[in-house]
């Protein structure tokens, strides 16, 4: 889980800020997402409203390619903007997140958000991939299949027999 504890910069005066590294290795966030690795930095500044989180990170997951069905690793890199705020405030705002009641923030749901919001639409393990056989289901990247091809569009093989 990634909790920050924030009572010190909370009890500092407005624009005080605190960095924060990150190098996490394999995280599950949530129930759909788990990544490889969680690098980057987080800059945690105190607003006159509570806490603006803000940070680039870098992580990899494993996706699935759509043409050959083949798992590949994918690195990606988000922004991450988050504003948490003291809980009767965030419930009034409706985009903020709050602040717990132990003065920390829990930044597994901003992070995961980011992260599938970032993920491609249609994944592919490279620009080339041949993708799979129609007819016998060989992975076209790993060599040919045996399968017989016809070029001639069915219909019109009573063309063909004219000739």
């Amino acid at each position: 889980m990634m909790r920050i504890n924030i009572s010190r910069l909370l009890q500092e005066p407005w624009g005080s800020l605190r960095k924060y590294d990150l190098d996490e290795g394999s995280l599950r966030l949530g129930d759909d997402l788990e990544v490889d690795f969680l690098r980057g930095t987080l800059r945690l500044t105190h607003t006159n409203e509570g806490i603006l989180v803000q940070g680039k990170l870098t992580t990899q997951v494993t996706l699935e390619c759509v043409r050959c069905l083949e798992p590949f690793a994918y690195r990606l890199s988000v922004n991450l903007t988050e504003r948490f705020l003291p809980a009767p405030a965030a419930a009034r705002d409706g985009e903020a997140l709050s602040i717990s009641n132990d003065n920390s923030v829990d930044l597994d749901e901003p992070i995961r958000e980011a992260i599938l919001l970032a993920l491609p639409m249609r994944s592919l393990c490279r620009p080339d991939c041949r993708g799979l056989c129609p007819e016998c289901g060989q992975n076209l990247n790993l060599g040919q299949c045996g399968c017989q091809k016809e070029d001639i569009d069915p219909r019109l093989d009573v063309l063909r027999q004219l000739l």
